[in-house]
């Protein structure tokens, strides 16, 4: 029986395993994770279907990396690193927040991976940032420090949004009525969608469809609807400050990274002129912020090939 390691990126709905053997990332495997009463479970069906050892795991997880027992909030799975090595039998086990992941994989992903929203400079040496419109909005800095990736991470999603335009402020007002603080993630996610659709609405004096952010985005694409065009051109408008406020606060010329589910459904429709000019809208710093380059992830197991990377360096570094 051949030894490999295991590496998996757990959301809230799906669970994608995988087997890394030096560096090659094979056998990549998707299951729902309502099918399954535990994390142990699932990862112990798929060794056995691979009829494979296992030596090290390394589990991009979708949520807060915080103590020692680790519970997803709409599973009911609770696990720890001693639980799944005890249940499992590897040697080791890590844990790490998804976006996490994704930042790590970002040194690896070559230009087949990515599409250019931005060219801007070249400083490979310099920090990178990636965030997600998803579910919520991830975010995620990477610098290189004594020749390994690190990864800083936080909550960098929920910072207060800020409105840069007449229509926007409108929008921070009426969201306002609604939350008694607006982060970025009440606009830049699949529900932030929704918040601005509806907030048009009320501001307009109109009565919104009951659309959810899929039927809003399909709305975008095809032209139909005056509504869901505007809700998300404001969505990638606002996308684009947050991220050049992002570059802004780190100096983050290796460049911004655009990750999640949202962005790659509308990319080819979204006005590049109209993305750049909102992300570059910083006055005296305008030029600054231009520096810096802006991708598209594309790739579609990011958390995956991090996951790979964060176990490699662990290699390296003697800690497994």
């Amino acid at each position: 029986m051949r030894s490999y390691d295991l590496i998996a990126d757990v959301g809230g709905t799906n669970i994608r395993l995988a087997l890394v053997e030096d560096s090659n990332i094979t056998e990549i495997e998707s299951f729902k994770c309502a099918d399954y009463p535990s994390l142990e479970e699932v990862v112990a069906h798929y060794v056995e279907l691979k009829q494979v050892k296992i030596v090290n795991g390394c589990f991009g997880i979708a949520g807060t990396i915080d103590g020692t027992i680790l519970k997803m909030t709409n599973l009911g799975w609770s696990f720890s690193v001693e639980s799944v090595k005890n249940a499992l039998g590897f040697a080791s086990v890590s844990f790490i927040n998804d976006y996490t992941a994704i930042a790590m994989s970002l040194p690896k992903l070559s230009e087949k991976q990515l599409t250019v929203i931005h060219a801007g400079q070249d400083f490979p040496a310099a920090p990178r940032i990636v965030c997600g419109p998803g579910t919520g909005l991830g975010l995620a800095q990477l610098v290189k420090v004594d020749g390994y990736f690190e990864c800083l991470s936080g909550e960098g999603g929920h910072v207060e949004f800020a409105p840069a335009n007449p229509r926007q402020i409108q929008l921070l007002s009426a969201l306002m009525n609604k939350f008694d603080r607006v982060s970025a993630e009440r606009l830049l996610s699949g529900q932030g969608i929704v918040n601005i659709y509806q907030a048009i609405a009320f501001i307009d004096g109109k009565d919104p469809q009951a659309f959810d952010a899929s039927q809003i985005s399909q709305g975008f694409i095809n032209q139909s609807d005056s509504m869901c065009i505007e809700t998300m051109e404001i969505f990638y408008q606002v996308l684009a400050q947050f991220v050049g406020n992002m570059v802004l606060t780190t100096g983050a010329f290796g460049g911004v990274y655009i990750a999640g589910g949202i962005m790659p459904r509308i990319i080819d429709f979204i006005d590049y002129q109209k993305f750049i000019e909102a992300y570059s809208h910083k006055g005296r710093f305008s030029d600054y912020v231009l520096k810096a380059p802006v991708y598209l992830i594309t790739e579609s197991q990011p958390g995956l090939i991090g996951a790979s990377v964060y176990l490699s360096q662990q290699k390296q570094k003697g800690k497994i």
